[in-house]
C-alpha cells in the first residue's frame, strides 16, 4: 500500500493517543506509520566537531586570488577535485578529496560559541524560551540502539544537551581517550579494583527499591525518569563484557590502528569508528582550540594536520571495515573566522561564512555544494545553506523527519527542525 494514501484507522487513533501521553504527538504517529519503509541511507552519525571555528579561508574556502588583507599565510594546494584547492597543511585530504562532498558558504548569524553550538547541535536557531535537544539526544529517543551501549556518546567531551528531552537522552561522555599501547578505561565502565559484578548488582536492587519509593512521591519527576533510566544503562555496561571489549581499541587490527595517529584527536578517531562497529548510533568528537583571535597561522599550522591525519584515517578505517556506506561523516565547526586580519595576527569570529564535509550515508561523493564570494566575505547570490539545512540532512539520511513533533514539558507541540531543508543534492 502506498504509505501517503494509508488509510488511518480508530485503532490507529488509539494507538496515537496512548503515545501522546508519553510525549508523542499525533502527527509523530502518524510519520512513524508513514515511514515504515523507510529509506534511510545511513545508520549511524559521526560528527566531528571542530568547536571554536575554524578560519574557512585558511583551510578549505581558500581566496589565493582575493584582496591582499584577507590572504594568510597559507599556500593553496589543488586536491583532486577538479576546482576545489585545499590548505598546504591537507595534502593527505587532497588525495581523497572525491570521496568528500564539501558544502561552502554556510551562512548564519549567531557570533558566539555557546550559541553557535547549540545551533549547529539542533538545527535550531536558540532561543532563551526552549532548549532544543542536540541530534544525538534525537536519535537515542528516536532510534534507541543495544541497551549495553549508548545510543549516543561523546568523545571525549561535549557541551551538547538532550534540551527538552530531559537528561534521559544526554550524551554519554568517555572523558578520557585511549593512549596507544595503553589499556583504555572508561570510568563509570571498567569494574575498579576490588569492585565485582556480584556487589554491582546487589547495588543496582537497592537503586530500584530506592526509586520505587520516590516515585511513589513525584511519578512525573522527569529526573527520577532519567537517573532509572542511566542506572538500568549502568548496570547493562558495567556487566556487559560486549561492552568492555567495544571500548578497547587495542582489539582493533595493527593495520586498523596504525592508520591513526598517536595524538588525542587520532586515537579519539580510532575509539569513534569501533563503537560504531558496535552498535553506537550518534558520535560526537569534540576536536578544539579553533578559536584563533591570536596569532592564526601558529594556531592553525598546529591544528589543520592532525585534522588532515584524523579524518582520512577515519574515513579509511569505515571504508576498510565496510561502514562507510551506512556511517554519515559530518566534519564542521560553529562557525568560520573573519576575512582580514585583525592586529593580532588573528582572526575572530564569522558566521556568515562556514564550511562542512560530508561523507558516507547516502552522500554522493566528490562534490562542490555552495560557495563564497571573490573575498570569501558572503555567500553567493545562489548559495543558500544555513545549519538548520544541515541539521535536516542529517535526520533524512537516518530515516527521521524533521518536522516530527514532540510535547515539552509544558505541553507545547515543538517540530525537532522546524525551519530546515534537506539539502537534496547531498544525496543521490
Amino acid at each position: 500500500m502506498n504509505n501517503h494514501h494509508k488509510k488511518f484507522t480508530r485503532r490507529d487513533s488509539l494507538q496515537a493517543g496512548l503515545l501522546g501521553l508519553t510525549g508523542l504527538t499525533l502527527a509523530q504517529s502518524l510519520q512513524a506509520a508513514a515511514t515504515s519503509d523507510s529509506t534511510a541511507t545511513a545508520d549511524s552519525v559521526l560528527f566531528v566537531n571542530l568547536a571554536g571555528g575554524p578560519a574557512h579561508l585558511d583551510t578549505l574556502d581558500m581566496k589565493p586570488d582575493g584582496p591582499s588583507d584577507n590572504k594568510g599565510e597559507f599556500q593553496p594546494i589543488q586536491t583532486v577535485i577538479p576546482g576545489l584547492i585545499a590548505c598546504e597543511y591537507m595534502p593527505k585530504f587532497a588525495k581523497v578529496a572525491d570521496q568528500f562532498t564539501l558544502l561552502r558558504g554556510i551562512s548564519h548569524t549567531v557570533g558566539d560559541h555557546p550559541q553557535g553550538q547549540a545551533y549547529i547541535s539542533t538545527g535550531n536557531r536558540p532561543t532563551p524560551a526552549l532548549q532544543y535537544p542536540s541530534l544525538g539526544s534525537v536519535v537515542a529517543k528516536e532510534q534507541p540502539g543495544d541497551p549495553d551501549l549508548p545510543s549516543y556518546m561523546a568523545i571525549p567531551d561535549t557541551e551538547w544537551t538532550a534540551g527538552y528531552m530531559g537528561d534521559g537522552y544526554a550524551p554519554f561522555k568517555t572523558k578520557a581517550v585511549p593512549k596507544p599501547g595503553q589499556p583504555f578505561a572508561v570510568r563509570g565502565i571498567t569494574l575498579p579494583e576490588g569492585l565485582t559484578v556480584g556487589k554491582v548488582a546487589r547495588r543496582e536492587q537497592l537503586l530500584k527499591n530506592l526509586n520505587s519509593t520516590f516515585r511513589q512521591a513525584d511519578t512525573n519527576s522527569q529526573l527520577l525518569e532519567s537517573l532509572d533510566k542511566f542506572g538500568q544503562q549502568a548496570y547493562s555496561m558495567i556487566t556487559s563484557k560486549r561492552t568492555n571489549e567495544a571500548f578497547d581499541v587495542s582489539r582493533e587490527p595493527e593495520s586498523i590502528r596504525n592508520l591513526f595517529d598517536a595524538d588525542d584527536f587520532g586515537q579519539s578517531m580510532l575509539l569513534a569508528v569501533r563503537l560504531i562497529e558496535s552498535g553506537v548510533k550518534f558520535i560526537t568528537i569534540t576536536n578544539a582550540g579553533w578559536d584563533t583571535h591570536t596569532d592564526n597561522f601558529v594556531g592553525h599550522k598546529r591544528l589543520i594536520p592532525a585534522l588532515d591525519s584524523a579524518i582520512t584515517a577515519g574515513l579509511a578505517a569505515l571504508q576498510t571495515k565496510g561502514l562507510l556506506k551506512r556511517t554519515l561523516v559530518v566534519i564542521m565547526g560553529e562557525f568560520g573566522r573573519t576575512p582580514k586580519i585583525n592586529q593580532n595576527v588573528g582572526r575572530d569570529h564569522y558566521p556568515r561564512a562556514n564550511w562542512s564535509l560530508m561523507a558516507g550515508g547516502g552522500v554522493r561523493p566528490g562534490q562542490l555544494i555552495g560557495a563564497t564570494d571573490a573575498g570569501g566575505e558572503s555567500p553567493t547570490e545562489d548559495t543558500d545553506i544555513h545549519p538548520d539545512d544541515i541539521a535536516t540532512s542529517i535526520l533524512h539520511a537516518l530515516g527521521i523527519d524533521h518536522h516530527t513533533e514532540y510535547f515539552t514539558k509544558t505541553n507545547r507541540p515543538v517540530s525537532l527542525v522546524a525551519n530546515g531543508r534537506v539539502i537534496s543534492e547531498l544525496f543521490g
